[in-house]
C-alpha cells in the first residue's frame, strides 16, 4: 500500500517503522529537516519537507493515488485539513487525530464527515479509557480495549460473596452489554454454557460495554463498599477526557492545575469534577491531601511533572498511582517510583491506526488467559449463514461465543439476542484456538 503520514513526530514515527515494517511504501511529510533525517536513516521510508496541509505538498507525496493518507500531527485543525485535502485529491481513505472533544461525539456536528475523513482517532481519549478500565477493576488479571475503546475486556475471579458463586450462567441475570467469554478452573480454560455453574475460585473473562462496567458491581466479588476518591494531576485533554470516563465510575474526583485560566475552563465544563488551582509539586499540597482518603493517584502532565508528582504519591501511601508517559524508555524509572501501571499514547494511537489500515477479514486480537482460547475479529460476509440473521441464531454448539458487534465507524457493543448481524461489519469472536478454517467458512471470510 502507498501511505502518507502527515507529521512525523511520536505517533507519525511509530506508525511510518510499523507500517514500513509490513512492506507498505510510505511517505512522511514534516516541517522539520532534522526529523525527516533520522526517520530516512533508521527506516525504509520517503521523505518530503513541507506543510502537510498544503494541496501542492500532498499532490507532490502522491496523495492522488495514496491508498491512506494519515494525519498526526499535533495540532486537530492542520491534521483535519490535510485529510481533507487529500480526500479532494483522490486519496483512497484518510485518518485525522484529534484531542479536542469538540472534534469527537458531538452530537449537533459530525465532523467526520463535515472534513471528509473516514476515521477520527484520539491518542488522548484512548489513554484515558484505557485508565479509567484499570481503575475500576484494580484487582483484574487483565484488562484491555476492542472496538476502539468502546468495549473492555476485564478478568474477575470469584469470591464467594458475588452473587454468581454457585450459579449456573443460564440462571444469572448478566446486566445489559456484558456477557463471560471465558472460564478458568483448575487451570484449564474453556468457552462457556449455559449450563456452566460458577465457583469461587474460578477465573472468568468478561466482555462489557465500557459504559455499563458499573453494573457488574457485586456480580462476580463482593459488592464495592464505596466508590473510589480520585486525585487528578494535570488538566491536559487526557484528563478532560478520563474525567469523563471516571463520572459514572468514581465518587470524589480532584483535579488539579497550575494555570489559574485553565483552571476556570475547566471547572465550567466538567461541574462534577472539583478542579483545584494549586502546584501538586509542591509537597505541602501532598501534606493536605494526606489527611484525607485519596484511593488513587493519576498524572496526566508531562513526563518530568508526572514522575514527580507520582513519587510524592508514593511517598504519602496513595495506593493506586496510574501515570500517562510518552515515552516508552520511562517505564521501569517509573516502576521502581512504585507506579501502578502507565499508558503511552502513542501506543493507544498506534492501535487506532494499524487497525485502520489493515480492514482485515479475519485477525487475531489476542488470547484468553490460556493459550487454548482466543478472541478473533472477522467480517460477517454475504454468503455467511449468518449474514442479516439475529444473534439467537447462531447455534448453541457453534463452539463459539459472538462477544462484540462493530458498527460502521468500528465501535463496538455486547450484543442482544435480537441484534442484527449485518453482512460487511466485523465481529469479534471468542473461539478455540486452531479454528481459522472452520470461522472463515461459517462468516464467508475467505
Amino acid at each position: 500500500m502507498d501511505i502518507i503520514i502527515c507529521g512525523g513526530g511520536d505517533i507519525g514515527g511509530a506508525a511510518a517503522e510499523a507500517l514500513a515494517k509490513r512492506g507498505n511504501n510510505v511517505t512522511v511529510i514534516d516541517t522539520d529537516e532534522s526529523r525527516l533525517t533520522f526517520l530516512d536513516e533508521h527506516l525504509d521510508i520517503a521523505k518530503l519537507r513541507g506543510v502537510a496541509s498544503s494541496a501542492e505538498t500532498l499532490r507532490a507525496a502522491g496523495a492522488a493515488t495514496a491508498d491512506a493518507v494519515i494525519a498526526s500531527t499535533g495540532i486537530d485543525e492542520v491534521n483535519l485539513v490535510c485529510t481533507t485535502v487529500a480526500a479532494s485529491l483522490g486519496a483512497d481513505r484518510t485518518l485525522a487525530r484529534v484531542d479536542h472533544s469538540l472534534y469527537l461525539g458531538n452530537e449537533s456536528m459530525d465532523y467526520a464527515t463535515l472534513f471528509s475523513v473516514d476515521r477520527l482517532f484520539s491518542p488522548d481519549r484512548a489513554t484515558a479509557r484505557a485508565m479509567a478500565a484499570r481503575l475500576s477493576n484494580p484487582a483484574a488479571l487483565v484488562v484491555s480495549r476492542v472496538a476502539r475503546g468502546t468495549v473492555e475486556v476485564q478478568d474477575f475471579e470469584i469470591d464467594g460473596e458475588g452473587s454468581v458463586s454457585g450459579n449456573r450462567l443460564r440462571d444469572t441475570k448478566m446486566p445489559p452489554g456484558s456477557r463471560v467469554v471465558a472460564i478458568r478452573r483448575d487451570d484449564n480454560w474453556r468457552l462457556p454454557t449455559a449450563d456452566t455453574r460458577f465457583k469461587t475460585g474460578d477465573r472468568v473473562t468478561v466482555v462489557v460495554d465500557s459504559s455499563r462496567f458499573d453494573e457488574l458491581d457485586g456480580l462476580f466479588t463482593a459488592h464495592r463498599a464505596s466508590r473510589r476518591n480520585v486525585v487528578i494531576f494535570g488538566g491536559s485533554p487526557a484528563a478532560v477526557w478520563l474525567c469523563r470516563a471516571l463520572r459514572e465510575r468514581a465518587g470524589n474526583i480532584r483535579l488539579f492545575e497550575v494555570d489559574q485560566e485553565r483552571s476556570e475552563a475547566l471547572a465550567d465544563k466538567l461541574d462534577w469534577v472539583t478542579v483545584m488551582n494549586a502546584d501538586l509539586t509542591a509537597g505541602s499540597v501532598f501534606e493536605e491531601l494526606a489527611c484525607n482518603k485519596v484511593d488513587a493517584f493519576l498524572a496526566l502532565g508531562d513526563d518530568d511533572e508526572n514522575m514527580l508528582t507520582c513519587a510524592l504519591a508514593k511517598r504519602h501511601g496513595i495506593p493506586m498511582i496510574l501515570t500517562m508517559t510518552h515515552r516508552t524508555t520511562l517505564t521501569p524509572l517509573l516502576e521502581d517510583l512504585g507506579v501502578t501501571a502507565s499508558f503511552n499514547p502513542c501506543t493507544s494511537a498506534l492501535e487506532d491506526i494499524m487497525h485502520f489500515i489493515s480492514d482485515a477479514d479475519f485477525e487475531r486480537v489476542s488470547s484468553l488467559g490460556g493459550s487454548n482460547l482466543e478472541l478473533v475479529r472477522v467480517r460477517i460476509g454475504k454468503k455467511s449463514p449468518l449474514a442479516e440473521k439475529p444473534l439467537r441464531q447462531v447455534p448453541p454448539d457453534s463452539g463459539l461465543v459472538i462477544a462484540v458487534v462493530e458498527d460502521d465507524s468500528e465501535n463496538g457493543h455486547v450484543p442482544k439476542p435480537d441484534d442484527i448481524l449485518y453482512a460487511g461489519r466485523h465481529v469479534l469472536v471468542a473461539c478455540e484456538t486452531g479454528r481459522e478454517k472452520q470461522l472463515r467458512k461459517m462468516f464467508d471470510a475467505e
